[in-house]
């Protein structure tokens, strides 16, 4: 389609359409994909899976992971995420629903995922500049879902233990770990992510535990950027 991309990544292990002028995936999403750990048979939900990609990362690197669910608002979204999982073959492991979050209790049986990832929209409404593409709008201002939203349909979803992965503006960390903490999603893994060494963290990247003890673990911080303006090493490597 004209109004589309077709982006290669991993050294051409992964093919990705997207938007030209919609929502399109950032550095964020290939960062939380990396700080995500799975492990051999569990079922694992996407709360706004976008175009897909981060389940697409997810399902190529952990083979013995039962099933992948993604759930996206937005049609036109759904509509590509289901394209790529067909382009990169994983149509009988990932399986994509254009639904609300909201309405999780009518999608799936409570207490029923192992793990939920969300990249969720960053900003309220009245805060920082609304995108005029609503597309674009939607995926980073709480148009149509929350932090709140997220919490409440993991406290659902997850099995008593379960983990939930996120990532989240270093602004709202406060915002972040009080929801998680009202929600019985207890941060067990948290790591800061810079700009650069000497720059403050613009992201917080957290796995919280449903039900888990009072007791967090602080990685050593993510830088993203070099001095130069290459990527680091490690995040070099999430490309490869």
């Amino acid at each position: 389609m004209n109004d589309e991309t077709l982006d290669i990544l991993l050294g051409g292990k992964v093919k990705v359409i997207q938007s030209k002028c919609g929502y399109r995936f950032a550095i964020d999403a290939i960062i939380l994909a990396n700080f995500v750990h799975l492990r051999r048979g569990e079922r694992v939900l996407e709360l706004g899976t976008g175009c897909g990609i981060i389940l697409i990362l997810l399902a190529l690197r952990y083979l013995e992971v039962r099933e992948f669910f993604g759930l996206e608002i937005q049609k036109r979204l759904a509509h590509q995420a289901k394209r790529n999982i067909e382009l990169n073959g994983l149509e009988e492991k990932i399986q994509i629903l254009c639904a609300d979050m909201k309405n999780i209790k009518g999608l799936f049986s409570p207490l029923s995922f192992d793990v939920v990832i969300s990249n969720p929209p960053y900003y309220r409404l009245g805060t920082g500049r609304l995108n005029p593409v609503l597309e674009k709008a939607i995926g980073r201002h709480e148009i149509m879902g929350s932090l709140l939203d997220v919490a409440e349909a993991s406290l659902y979803a997850l099995k008593e233990g379960g983990r939930l992965y996120l990532i989240y503006p270093s602004t709202r960390c406060v915002h972040l770990f009080s929801t998680l903490q009202k929600y019985r999603l207890e941060p067990k893994r948290i790591r800061w992510v810079h700009p650069r060494e000497g720059q403050r963290a613009n992201f917080v990247l957290v796995e919280a535990r449903k039900g888990g003890s009072e007791e967090a673990k602080i990685e050593p911080p993510l830088f993203i950027y070099q001095g130069d303006g290459n990527y680091t090493k490690e995040v070099l490597s999430y490309y490869k």
